[in-house]
């Protein structure tokens, strides 16, 4: 027995037991059924039937792997009224792991009763399940209830525990007697959910406040807790940390879950996991240098699920960042995503506060089972092992151009994308318009129009082609287009290059194929008196790609 009867007690006193939480995990059935007596929710913490009274505690039991409580409420307008009435039963079953819960539930949602209408689903999700019934022996999923009429359930499982609440009116072998009050209370199935879910609800609470954790690999007790992870683990450049964590209320755990950088100035790659008080993961890396479909904000790209955690129970969580994007998953599934390649920097990376700075914010729970793994290529290679061999996994040390492409690195204009650089694939006009800016530091501007009626307001490389029209480089066509994915030409290319570098020239007829009177002459000849192209061809509708254009700004940065 873990369960001390004061707490209890003093938990009632306290918080009337009547906030929302869910349950604990671990709990045995022996442990339910020696604890039954103080677990089960008074009447007055849940909502009623209209027309009818509280629901009061008539009996409960211990039964096969759970335990049981039957309630009964009264008729208002006539109390001496002592069959036919309302009753709300709870049951709870313990399993041996919070799995094996979870896949009783699943086996529930499979019953041939939920596809042949025998019960009716109201609403569902992978943890609940609220449906109807009619009549008859066995109606709900543990076969336990025998009902006159309509009669409401809601299963839910949670931890290793599966509970049922159910509404209905027993069969006593007899006619109908209290008319209509019964089929009208029920008439409003989100009434009668409301009375289902706070009756759980509160027997929930009961069950966290008796059962908390009784061990953890990591336990963060207040604001203030810190531990340096780097001391203990390999942490990689480009990886995933997953763990187990198991919160409180939400409120109570606010805090940061993993950080390496603190309110300090960031390092690129610094990394943070927090808890926001809903119970929602963000996630953040500094990648001032990166661009990507999700917002950035002083460098720093950020992430949120779309879920949260579950109070008073183990999640499993994990967190994937460098190659592959920046990840947050939880409970196995993908709550938020950022295809942002930075790997995670060097700094130490701590659980809970990050030390020495200013403020306290250590998120308040428990961890379990912390793994970190490296990232692997498609073909089993460490991706921290590669890239510390070669630039990139498509850029093989021997390659020719593997000088200029280390340069470019370096100067943050060819970042590549998840390992891969591409070199051989052709640029089209948006692509282009951020690596020209970059190589000649011209930064993107964040809260400018957009110019061009075919650029998406969310596109990623918005903020670098409104900088680019606003300094003259590009003009898009007349129709007010800019043709963003439209691959480039060399006319295109270098009348860009030619513009953002702001040199003078005068085309002097270097190329047979270009006219002193076409559009891009100041370019052509701009490429021709650097030493970009050589010979008596300019081909202004060839394509370009990656490698070329790299050539050119290494020509002229170097």
């Amino acid at each position: 027995m873990r369960f001390p009867q004061a707490l209890l007690i003093s938990a009632i006193l306290i918080f009337g037991l009547t906030s929302s939480a869910t349950a604990v995990v671990g709990v045995t059935s022996n442990e339910l059924q020696e604890a039954k007596d103080l677990l089960w929710p008074g009447g007055s913490s849940m909502n009623n039937l209209d027309e009818f009274s509280d629901f009061s505690l008539q009996e409960s039991s211990s039964i096969s792997g759970g335990i049981t409580a039957e309630y009964e409420a009264r008729l208002l307008d006539d109390p001496w009224v002592d069959n036919e009435l309302p009753h709300l039963k709870l049951t709870v079953y313990s399993y041996s792991s919070q799995a094996s819960a979870q896949t009783a539930f699943q086996e529930i949602l499979a019953l041939p009763s939920f596809a042949d209408g025998s019960k009716t689903t109201i609403n569902s999700d992978q943890r609940y399940i609220y449906y109807r019934t009619k009549s008859g022996t066995s109606v709900d999923v543990f076969g336990s209830i025998d009902a006159e009429y309509y009669a409401y359930h809601l299963l839910h499982v949670n931890g290793n525990l599966l509970y049922q609440s159910s509404i209905y009116r027993p069969d006593e072998g007899s006619e109908l007697e209290v008319n209509q009050a019964y089929t009208d209370a029920i008439s409003n199935p989100s009434k009668v959910y409301a009375i289902l879910i706070s009756s759980l609800n509160t027997l929930k609470l009961a069950e966290a406040i008796l059962f908390p954790p009784t061990t953890s690999d990591f336990t963060a007790k207040s604001e203030i807790t810190s531990l340096d992870l780097s001391e203990l683990y390999d942490i990689p450049l480009h990886g995933e940390i997953e763990f187990d964590v198991y919160i409180n209320e939400s409120v109570g755990a606010v805090g940061t879950i993993l950080d390496s950088s603190g309110i300090s100035t960031p390092a690129e790659g610094d990394l943070y996991l927090y808890i926001n008080d809903d119970g929602r993961l963000f996630a953040g890396i500094y990648a001032p240098d990166f661009d990507s479909d999700c917002p950035q904000q002083a460098g720093w790209y950020r992430i949120e699920s779309s879920s949260s955690l579950y109070s008073y129970e183990w999640n499993s969580v994990k967190l994937h960042y460098g190659v592959g994007g920046l990840a947050i998953h939880l409970n196995g599934k993908e709550v938020a995503f950022c295809h942002v390649s930075q790997p995670r920097s060097e700094n130490d990376l701590y659980f809970g506060d990050f030390p020495h700075d200013s403020l306290n914010e250590s998120m308040v729970g428990y961890l379990n089972d912390l793994e970190i793994s490296y990232s692997l290529t498609d073909s089993g290679l460490i991706w921290d092992e590669v890239l510390s061999e070669q630039l990139f996994l498509d850029l093989l040390n021997t390659d020719p151009d593997v000088t200029i492409f280390q340069f470019l690195k370096e100067e943050a204009i060819f970042l590549g994308s998840d390992g891969m650089l591409y070199p051989d694939a052709e640029l089209n006009r948006a692509e282009m318009v951020k690596v020209l800016l970059k190589a000649y530091n011209y930064r993107s501007e964040d809260e400018t129009p957009n110019r061009f009626w075919d650029v998406p307001t969310d596109a990623w490389y918005l903020k670098y082609l409104n900088k680019a029209a606003a300094i003259g480089m590009v003009e898009g066509h007349k129709d007010g287009r800019f043709l963003p994915g439209h691959q480039l030409n060399r006319a295109e290319f270098f009348t860009m290059l030619f513009r953002v570098s702001g040199a003078e020239v005068e085309y002097q007829d270097y190329f047979r194929d270009v006219s002193d009177e076409d559009w891009y002459a100041e370019a052509a000849a701009f490429a021709y008196e650097n030493g970009i192209i050589s010979g008596r061809s300019f081909y202004p509708s060839s394509s370009v790609t990656r490698r070329e254009a790299a050539q050119a700004l290494y020509t002229l940065l170097k």
